[in-house]
């Protein structure tokens, strides 16, 4: 099942299995000159490395990898994607419906927080925080 394309080996909290492709999202880590991704290789001891330093899970290698560079030729350190935030401005009055929506009303302005699902965002108005349908809004132009 490993060579599928349909599951990818996953790690969490020490633990490892494999999962279901689409149960997770890939997102890209931009990087200078064209750097895209690095291979994590595995010896025969179940060690995991990039180059010569080998750790005993992805999640060390991660973090030794946020103060030491991924690549031989550049500076280039693991870090948290910033979320991508986006202001949109409410077209009609939002009532919820159920828990964990966001009300609001039209000409509201709102900060999405999750763009992952496409009918349904997560965003804020101040200290408010949830759900709403994304066709309720339209970006926002100040």
């Amino acid at each position: 099942m490993e060579d599928d394309s349909n599951w990818y080996r996953a790690e969490l909290d020490g633990k490892e299995g494999l999962i279901p492709s689409n149960y997770i999202e890939m997102k890209n880590h931009e990087c200078p000159d064209g750097v895209q991704h690095f291979k994590v290789l595995r010896d025969a001891q179940g060690k995991f490395f990039l180059w010569v330093v080998k750790f005993n899970s992805l999640n060390e290698l991660v973090e030794y990898h946020r103060t030491a560079s991924v690549s031989r030729s550049q500076d280039v350190k693991l870090r948290d994607m910033i979320p991508e935030e986006m202001l949109v401005q409410a077209l009609y009055d939002f009532v919820p419906q159920e828990s964990g929506e966001l009300d609001f009303r039209r000409g509201d302005v709102i900060t999405v927080t999750d763009r992952s699902d496409e009918n349904w965002w997560n965003g804020e108005i101040g200290n408010r925080k949830g759900i709403f349908p994304s066709t309720y809004v339209t970006p926002y132009h100040s």
